[in-house]
């Protein structure tokens, strides 16, 4: 029986905001499908993430990163292109909840920070990506969304705000990108126990009604498995893919592992996009 063929073998992947639920798993999955890694941390180093996968040490770097700093931001894709000799992949997992609560009981700058994280961060992130991938005239951008971006969401209106802005950024850069051999992508992994879940745990009422539905819900599932959102990620990062750009894909909700041989289809049509439904 032949081997399975990895999907990334050998393919350059930047991962921001590995030290995550969500960007370690999807860390996990790139590497296991030959995936060549520069990983990247705000504060502290992931050192369960860095012991997982010290086996494989040629093949796996770690750089720290904040993403609201643009000069320091470009330096280090400099270095991961000296590294590695090119990028041919970057996912975004790094974000903020932001404030939690009324907008007239929320700090201005905390809202102001959200918005850097969640919005300015990917889009330092893509344009510092974007110059390498024209030159090699192909590369998959995928930044992680989630709850908000496609619909209101009361007493999170940093987070909502920024997320849905995310969204429309990945559609106007994906046109912007025709013809460019580049795809970019947003992912709604759904509801991941993460640090973020604790967060909103501490704010209780101040999420109102809906986040405490929320939460109960969460704690009598588990929540949904990272693994699912790593999955998708990977399928968007590779050859599969090729086609599928400018979306939203939600990891839980979407056909997308069926994707395959309705590429052309999905491009044609405004699935998975954000659109105003007209009143008929």
């Amino acid at each position: 029986m032949s081997a399975k063929v990895k999907e990334l073998q050998d393919k350059v992947c930047v991962i921001v905001g590995a030290s995550g639920a969500i960007g370690g798993a999807i860390a996990k999955r790139f590497s296991e499908e030959g995936a060549r890694l520069a990983l990247t941390y705000r504060t502290e180093p992931p050192r369960e993430l860095i012991a997982e996968l010290s086996g494989d040490r040629r093949n796996v770097s770690f750089y720290p990163l904040e993403v609201t700093q643009w000069q320091t931001l470009r330096e280090t894709f400099h270095q991961v292109e000296n590294d590695f000799s090119g990028i041919d992949v970057l996912v975004n997992c790094a974000g903020v909840i932001g404030p939690i609560g009324r907008l007239e009981d929320t700090d201005p700058h905390e809202w102001n920070r959200a918005l850097d994280v969640n919005l300015t961060g990917p889009v330092y992130l893509a344009r510092a990506v974007l110059p390498a991938f024209r030159r090699r005239g192909h590369g998959k951008i995928v930044f992680l969304s989630g709850g908000g971006a496609a619909y209101g969401r009361p007493y999170f209106t940093a987070y909502s705000s920024a997320k849905a802005a995310l969204v429309r950024f990945t559609e106007s850069l994906a046109r912007e990108l025709e013809g460019a051999g580049v795809q970019v992508n947003a992912v709604a992994p759904g509801p991941i126990e993460s640090r973020m879940w604790d967060e909103m745990r501490l704010a209780g009422r101040a999420g109102g009604d809906e986040l405490l539905e929320e939460l109960r819900r969460m704690q009598e599932s588990g929540g949904a498995s990272p693994d699912r959102a790593a999955a998708l990620t990977v399928f968007l990062a590779s050859d599969r893919s090729n086609g599928v750009t400018g979306r939203l894909v939600s990891a839980l909700w979407d056909d997308w592992d069926g994707l395959e041989g309705k590429i052309e289809k999905l491009a044609n049509s405004e699935a998975w996009m954000l659109r105003r439904v007209p009143l008929n």
